[in-house]
Formats: structure tokens, sequence, C-alpha cells
């Protein structure tokens, strides 16, 4: 018992380093370089460039735990340096998709009318993230065992039901006058932001948030 609550612990202490470091880099970056550029594009690039900092960032962080297998040990949520080795190839794939994602997303959002970025680099960057990711998904499938398989099924089945349900109330309560439908870049913040929470989801259910 004691054990456990030891590790649950440790497993919140990294929760709330993770947080409170995302939150910090999403204010430094929108307030400090990205700020001024995206101040005439409207609160949903605002949303999408942030979302894009939080990608980058868990891209980043995955990215040196798998470098680093003796710190990443330390910051992930991981048993220790031997899962992180035993993981390497799915961890480095998940950590340059998300990478890629949030370049992706912050080149998005200043590619609007009148962007720092012009539109079609916008567009590519985010649409080649896509395939990139999709791509090594594919790539990696064969490789991942029951676990990670049912993971990435369970996760697309939580981001796209949350999706789903999110737009369709939304725009039920927009048809009637009750709400407001955000803009394009708002609307893609949102649909990678409950993407990532279906993904959060999926893996708590199964546990896999705190060590037993």
């Amino acid at each position: 018992m004691e054990a456990s609550r030891k590790k649950f612990g440790i497993v919140l202490m990294r929760m709330a380093i993770g947080a409170v470091a995302g939150f910090a880099a999403m204010k430094f970056g929108l307030e400090s370089g990205l700020g001024p550029l995206l101040k005439e594009a409207g609160p949903g690039s605002a949303a999408l460039a942030g979302s894009g900092l939080i990608y980058g960032l868990m891209g980043l962080f995955v990215g040196i735990g798998v470098a680093a297998p003796g710190l990443g040990s330390k910051l992930l949520n991981v048993t220790g340096r031997e899962d992180i080795e035993d993981q390497r190839a799915q961890m480095t794939g998940g950590a340059v998709g998300c990478l890629a994602l949030g370049i992706g997303m912050v080149l998005l959002a200043l590619a609007g009318p009148g962007g720092a970025v012009p539109g079609v680099v916008g567009a590519a960057a985010f649409g080649f993230a896509l395939f990139l990711t999709a791509a090594i998904t594919l790539l990696q499938w064969r490789g991942y065992d029951e676990l990670w398989r049912n993971m990435s099924m369970e996760s697309a089945a939580w981001g796209g039901t949350l999706i789903a349900m999110t737009l369709l109330v939304w725009g039920a309560l927009a048809l009637i006058g009750w709400a407001i439908l955000p803009d394009p870049a708002g609307l893609v913040a949102l649909v990678m932001g409950l993407n990532l929470l279906g993904t959060f989801i999926a893996v708590g259910r199964r546990g896999l948030l705190i060590d037993a």
C-alpha cells in the first residue's frame, strides 16, 4: 500500500510538472514571439498556436526521454529505463509525430489572411504532419503488441466520438442562435484538442496514467 501511494505521488508530481511546464511554454510563446504575429489573427489562431505548442512540448519531452533513458525514466510515466528501451521505436515515432503536428499547427495558425506565413506553407506543413503521423502509425502497426494496438484503436474511437458529439451539439446550438461556431483556426484547434483528450481517456481507462 505504501509503495502504491509513493508511486501515485510520483506520477502526480510528474503530471503537475508537465502541466506547469506546458502552461509556461504556451504563455511564453504566445506573449513573446508568437503574440505579436497572432494579434490580428483572432482567438481561433491563438488557440491553434497554443495547442501546437502543447503538442510540440509533448514530442520534445518524449524525444528527450528516448535519447536519454536515464533522464526519461524520471520525466516520463514509465517503470524504468528498460521500459523506454523496449518501446524505443514506438516512443520515437510518437515523439516525431507530436513534434511535426505541433510545428504544423503553429505554422497553420500563422497562415491566416494577412498572416506572417504564406497560406500554402501553413496548409502544406499541417497536411504533411498529418500524413507523417498516419504513415508512422501504419509502418509501426505490425510491431505493436496487443496493448499498443488496443490503445491506438480506443484513442481513435474516443477522439472521434468526442469530436463528433461536440461538433454536432455545437452546430445544433448555433443553428437556433444559442451559440457561435468557431472560426476555421478555432475549429482545427478544437478537433486536435479533443483528439488529444481522447488519447488521455483511452490511456487512463487502462490505468496507464498511474503505476499500480
